[in-house]
Formats: C-alpha cells, sequence, structure tokens
C-alpha cells in the first residue's frame, strides 16, 4: 500500500468513522488507521441522547426509552421524556457505519496497526510510517494524537458488567455520600443489560466504586463474574478540536460530558464537523458550538453542585423535579 495521504484519521470509533463519511467520495484520499483487528467493539455503556442524528444510529440494532427512573436514596422519581433516550452496542454501531464507507473509492481501512508517535507531517505505526497533509486523532482518551499536541487531559472513570438478563426499564441510582457527583446505570440492550458505574477518582478510587457496583448488583440479585468486568477513562478536558492541519474528535478531544459521561453523541457531531472543516477551510462548525454550549451548561451546574457538598441532597431533588419539565430538557442537550 501506499505510504502518502492527505489525510489520516487515527481510530475507528464512531468519530473517526463519522469524519472518514464525510470525506468519502472526494478528491481527497483518506487513510482509517484502527489498532484492532474487528472495528465497532469498543469499552462503552452505549447511552444516547437526542442530540444524535436519526440516520447515525440503525434503528433496528437500538432501543428506546420515553421514560427514565431515578434514584436518590429511597426516594424514586419518574421522567417522562420529550425526546427518547437510546441504547446501541458499539459493535452494531461500528458495523453500520463501517457500511457507508468500507466500498468508497479514496478510503483505505488498515486494521491491527498500532500508532506508536507523530512526528511532523507523519504518523510512525508498528507496520510503517505515513505521510499526511491532514491527521484526525479519533483515538479515545488516551490519545497519542493529543499527547503530541501536548494537551493535557482529565478523566472520570466507567466500570461496567453486560448481564443476560434483558430489562426493560433505563434506570439511574445516585448516592451523594458514597459518590459524590458519580452514578450507577442501568441501560437495557436488545440482548443484555449494561449495569455500571460512572464516578471521578478525585472523590472514590477503583476499588471501592467496583465493591459499590458489586453491592448493587447482589442487591438487585443479578449475577456477575470479573471476566466480564470492563473499564474506560472519559476524557473530558476539552481544548480545542483544530491546531492548524491536526484535528481531535470525540474522547480524544475532550468532548464528553462529565456530569454524565455520554461521549458518542459528541463525537459522531465532532467527527462529521471536522471532516467538514477538511473539506472546507471555510466552513464554520456551528453544531459544534452548539454541543460545546450544552457541554459547558453541564459542567458548570455539576461545579456549583460539587461547591457545596453539604447542600448536595437537596440539590439532586430540585434537579431530578426540573428535568421533569420539557424546557430543562432540551437546555440539557436532550
Amino acid at each position: 500500500m501506499k505510504n502518502e495521504y492527505d489525510v489520516i484519521i487515527i481510530g475507528g470509533g464512531p468519530g473517526g468513522l463519522k469524519c472518514a463519511e464525510q470525506l468519502k467520495d472526494s478528491n481527497l484520499s483518506v487513510l482509517l488507521v484502527e489498532r484492532n483487528r474487528i472495528i465497532g467493539p469498543k469499552v462503552c455503556a452505549g447511552g444516547l441522547t437526542n442530540l444524535v442524528a436519526a440516520s447515525d444510529i440503525p434503528a433496528e440494532k437500538a432501543r428506546s426509552f420515553k421514560r427514565q427512573t431515578v434514584f436518590l436514596g429511597d426516594r424514586q422519581y419518574e421522567i417522562d421524556l420529550v425526546n427518547p433516550l437510546k441504547t446501541i452496542g458499539r459493535s452494531d454501531l461500528g458495523r453500520y457505519q463501517l457500511t457507508k464507507i468500507e466500498n468508497s473509492g479514496n478510503i483505505t481501512i488498515l486494521k491491527e496497526t498500532s500508532v506508536k508517535y507523530i512526528k511532523e507531517n507523519k504518523i510512525i505505526t508498528d507496520r510503517d510510517r505515513f505521510h499526511f497533509k491532514y491527521l484526525v486523532g479519533a483515538d479515545g482518551s488516551s490519545s497519542v494524537t493529543r499527547r503530541h499536541l501536548a494537551l493535557k487531559s482529565k478523566a472520570c472513570v466507567g466500570l461496567y458488567y453486560n448481564i443476560p438478563d434483558v430489562t426493560d426499564d433505563l434506570i439511574w441510582h445516585v448516592n451523594p455520600p458514597l459518590l459524590k457527583s458519580g452514578y450507577i446505570w442501568v441501560f437495557p440492550h436488545r440482548d443484555y443489560t449494561n449495569i455500571g458505574i460512572y464516578f471521578d477518582p478525585q472523590h472514590i478510587d477503583s476499588k471501592n466504586a467496583k465493591r459499590a457496583l458489586q453491592d448493587y448488583l447482589a442487591d438487585q440479585g443479578y449475577g456477575y463474574s470479573d471476566d466480564n468486568l470492563r473499564a474506560a477513562p472519559i476524557n473530558y478536558l476539552y481544548k480545542g478540536c483544530v491546531f492548524d492541519s491536526i484535528f481531535l474528535v470525540g474522547d480524544a478531544a475532550g468532548l464528553a460530558s462529565k456530569p454524565t459521561g455520554e461521549g458518542i453523541s459528541f463525537a459522531l457531531i465532532s467527527g462529521a464537523e471536522i471532516g467538514n472543516k477538511i473539506l472546507d477551510p471555510t466552513y464554520s462548525m456551528v453544531d459544534l458550538d452548539r454541543v460545546l454550549a450544552i457541554k459547558y451548561r453541564q459542567e458548570r451546574m455539576l461545579r456549583i453542585f460539587e461547591a457545596f457538598p453539604c447542600m448536595q441532597r437537596c440539590f439532586f431533588k430540585g434537579f431530578v423535579n426540573l428535568v421533569k419539565r420539557g424546557w430543562f430538557q432540551r437546555y440539557l442537550g436532550n
């Protein structure tokens, strides 16, 4: 294969695949580099808000929920949603996205290839070196592209088990004394239920977070095996997407919500915006600005919440009551 491309995309997740989709059938040669043998499977709970366009999700593979249940201690709140929340497995999402680009004449996909480092206008992999005019880092929270740009990262953590039981209720458990601003989630999928814990390691360590999750599973009567435990950092420190001829999308850019951990929506939107920016340098990334405004709203509210630990329970009650209102759901991006 050749060693020079107009665009190299590192990472075959939602952001990288969406960026490639925007560039397909253009006059630019594109190389998509993925370290895994199969494109799609990633450590991810698979939750999606209304930020995502319907065309980005295969409806037959997703589940949709018009109601969510929030537990605050022993209190239970039922919240009707203006726009349904969705769940989808990352393998299904990856395969769907791949069908949109795999027959494109200008896109080459290179799997089972790890990028070791970046130097000037080339990437050095465990196979070969490849030159680029534009580089897109869509390589997740531990992005080699972000490290090359010397950008700091800050991350929360998600731990989860996939339980074979198929359930029907989308649930959030909030426990401020234990998790402060984190939560336990129950996300039903078509063939399994994803149950996990999202936490800030500044407030609780992984060992205690894992114990809290396992206690919850035991209380609810779910069996689990440690072989099925998955964990991933979620980078939320946004420092920009455009750095001359180098671009960042998704988690590599810090485009995840710190309060919720949502990342797929931000990855898809930023991938599309960066693809358009490469095609037209004058392109104004209004969709990226829109989701950044939502991310900042969510994170401002979290900062207020964390600044007054003695008021956390009261704040959560007020927040849950506000979330019942459609205008507030839209304000926060759903």
